[in-house]
């Protein structure tokens, strides 16, 4: 597995491949019941899934607050303790983390763009499993897609809005807090933490797999295994958290305005994703956008962007 990584100095303070696993999968049960007492406590014996739309204010709240405190605080708690700082805010703890001043412009703009170019191939191994593995599977196969759909519908009641404010405070809970929380914990401390017990490269792989179950849908698991290797591979070629950041906020923003401009939209997933797959335009789309996303993984790939040393970056 080639190693893509940049020089650590922070590499002897950083933990084991166990106990870095172990942290996160507590963090991964946590998560989830944290929003379910969350919830719990301010909407006592509503559903989660049937929604008042009075609720959404403060379901949105909880969104945030869960996403903060059972996210991110613990990691930038856990890197001052790491670094002895008790100033969990300290230019050392950052560093730790990979908030460094050294932001590459050009390199985020590159890897915010090969983000977009992903789309289509995201969007066609959903459309095949929709018309071919889940049907394949029968009653399980069911099951995921009615799970999806419940999903899906929460999210977009959670993303219903009415006004310009609202649309700023659902575009901080769905896709800005999410963007910093999840690359605080996944980028900025599991994978390299992760780095210093396995190679570089299969702490991408497995940070990425970790962070597509971390998001509990079955029908989505490939899509964000892909995007949380090209995230993690980003975040290992940069050495500086903010251009993962970026391209995992404008992923969610993405999203939150499809979701929003096909908010009436009434065809079945299958409907569309047969109409896709025998449509030969869009693989001649697909086909083109992996070309140009090739380039863009070699263009980054050639190190140009790579800070070496990432805990001197931050203090220069």
């Amino acid at each position: 597995m080639q190693a893509f990584s940049f020089s650590d100095t922070f590499a002897a303070r950083r933990l084991p491949f166990v106990p870095n696993t172990l942290f996160l999968i507590g963090i991964m049960l946590l998560y989830p019941l944290a929003g379910a007492m969350l919830f719990s406590f301010v909407h006592d014996g509503h559903s989660l899934f049937h929604l008042d739309r009075k609720m959404l204010p403060s379901i949105r709240l909880i969104q945030a607050c869960g996403q903060i405190l059972v996210l991110g605080m613990p990691v930038i708690l856990l890197a001052a303790w790491h670094m002895g700082k008790k100033n969990p805010f300290s230019l050392e703890s950052l560093a730790f983390l990979g908030i460094r001043k050294d932001f590459n412009l050009g390199a985020a703009a590159l890897a915010v763009g090969g983000i977009f170019l992903m789309q289509p191939l995201l969007y066609t191994i959903t459309a095949l499993q929709d018309v071919y593995l889940w049907p394949a599977l029968g009653n399980a196969g069911g099951e995921v897609v009615r799970q999806r759909d419940l999903m899906d519908s929460f999210i977009r009641e959670l993303a219903l809005v009415r006004s310009v404010p609202e649309f700023i405070s659902v575009t901080v809970v769905l896709a800005f807090t999410p963007a910093v929380c999840e690359e605080l914990l996944f980028r900025g401390y599991i994978q390299q933490n992760y780095s210093v017990s396995i190679s570089s490269g299969w702490a991408v792989l497995v940070t990425g797999c970790m962070f597509a179950f971390f998001h509990m849908s079955a029908a989505n698991l490939i899509p964000l295994a892909l995007l949380g290797w090209y995230i993690g591979y980003i975040y290992s070629k940069t050495g500086n958290l903010a251009v993962p950041f970026c391209v995992h906020f404008v992923n969610n923003f993405a999203a939150l305005l499809l979701l929003l401009f096909t908010a009436g939209g009434n065809f079945p997933s299958q409907v569309q994703s047969e109409f896709l797959l025998k449509s030969s335009w869009w693989w001649i789309i697909v086909g083109g956008s992996l070309f140009l996303f090739v380039m863009v993984v070699r263009r980054i790939f050639s190190g140009q962007f790579l800070t070496r040393d990432n805990g001197e970056a931050f203090k220069r």
